[in-house]
């Protein structure tokens, strides 16, 4: 049942993948390890809401690297958080970030 009054003010953080990204100053594996723990800090500290990548059926990524939703009190602070993903911090990835007001459907 759609219940519209129980909403919660959430950020929607879209990562496309630069278009002129710098060589990195790690490996791939290390960015990646870095990236991990960093999800993991967010979600142990309930800022992480979800997370994974933006890929098709034929796991292509059209441009897209990741969608992360948070859990903080402004935008500002959401964007802020975005800039700080190691991929992105490291110019590989450049983030968008929009409010959205999560909506509860119970069955």
């Amino acid at each position: 049942m759609y219940d519209p009054n129980r909403k919660q003010q959430l950020f929607v953080a879209v990562y496309r993948l630069a278009p002129n990204p710098p060589k990195l100053k790690v490996t791939a594996d290390e960015l990646q390890a870095e990236h991990r723990s960093w999800l993991k800090d967010l979600s142990d500290r309930k800022i992480l809401v979800g997370s994974g990548p933006s890929r098709d059926e034929k796991d292509q990524n059209h441009g897209y690297g990741a969608v992360m939703i948070f859990r903080v009190g402004t935008k500002v602070e959401a964007e802020k958080l975005a800039r700080e993903e190691p991929i992105c911090r490291e110019g590989q990835r450049v983030a968008e970030v929009v409010p959205w007001h999560r909506v509860w459907f119970e069955d």
